[in-house]
């Protein structure tokens, strides 16, 4: 399914040249309404796979987004940043951290999108891309009005949950051979699972950076899908959703687990982490030693 983009590549390298740093050269409403789901043709553009990704996301998931949503999508780094300053509102520092690397970004307004990446990645890389950082769209609204926000490795291990789930309702990539690449990516990890941190020393986005660049997307990216996989399999996934949802309120965000889960945190953490250590030697490696540098943010 790899896509032929020799005319948009041409066309990004002429935008480059007089592309205003005010703006992307590409912007449109994101559309998830509707009672049937958008049909997809062989080779659907990018406007069409955000809005089918959304449209899943809204009715198959029941995960909420915020009444209007944009896509701005841009020619190279600098206008991406840009855009994140001007239009998302984040800090200049932000903006760079948040920018620096990244393929997609989200904010409450929509997503943020670095054209010259999408138009060297094949169809599902693109598709995934859209559905997790649509998945990060849904968060920032479920939590909207409150104080703090759900743990790092709940927020991304979420959004790769949602990933999944677009990819297998489009058929794309079954979530069974999903899951399974990701149990032999971290099988296989440069960092072995008993060096792994637990979950609790990933609930900030600055300790998240910081370890997925020291010990790669497994020890994060793919722990934190299983560990959020882990609690749909248990609870429902509707129990993480209203998870999210209570950070909404005005209350202690200390107490929303136990007023959702019928679990501990520190009991779940403690299983989890015996569960994820038993992986070790239950399947063999992904390819290439499960490196998903090419895949990031997101693992598989």
């Amino acid at each position: 399914m790899k896509r032929s983009t020799p005319a948009l590549i041409s066309l990004l390298i002429g935008l480059t040249a007089c592309a205003s740093l005010s703006g992307p050269y590409q912007e449109y409403e994101i559309r998830f309404e509707g009672d049937a789901q958008p049909a997809l043709g062989a080779s659907p553009s990018d406007e069409e796979l955000i809005n089918t990704a959304a449209w899943l996301i809204r009715h198959k998931l029941e995960l909420p987004f915020p009444a209007a949503i944009k896509a701005h999508v841009y020619v190279n780094q600098a206008t991406l940043v840009d855009g994140l300053i001007k239009v998302a509102g984040e800090t200049t520092d932000d903006a760079w951290d948040k920018g620096r690397y990244a393929a997609g970004v989200a904010s409450r307004s929509g997503l943020f999108l670095r054209g010259d990446y999408l138009a060297r990645m094949h169809l599902v890389a693109r598709v995934g891309l859209f559905a997790h950082e649509l998945a990060h769209v849904s968060q920032a609204k479920l939590r909207q009005g409150g104080r703090g926000r759900a743990p790092q490795w709940m927020l991304e291990g979420h959004a790769d949950w949602v990933k999944m789930r677009v990819l297998d309702l489009l058929r794309y990539r079954t979530y069974g051979e999903s899951r399974d690449h990701i149990v032999r990516t971290v099988v296989g990890s440069p960092t072995p699972i008993t060096l792994f941190p637990p979950l609790p020393e990933l609930a900030d986005n600055l300790a998240w950076v910081k370890t997925t660049n020291k010990l790669g997307a497994p020890a994060t990216y793919c722990q934190a899908f299983l560990a959020v996989e882990w609690l749909v399999e248990r609870y429902g996934s509707a129990k993480v959703t209203e998870f999210f949802a209570r950070f909404s309120l005005r209350t202690d965000p200390r107490e929303h687990w136990a007023e959702v889960f019928p679990i501990s945190s520190r009991q779940f953490v403690d299983e989890f982490r015996a569960r994820l250590e038993r992986l070790a030697g239950s399947s063999t490696p992904a390819a290439g030693g499960g490196t998903l540098a090419a895949l990031q943010p997101s693992c598989g």
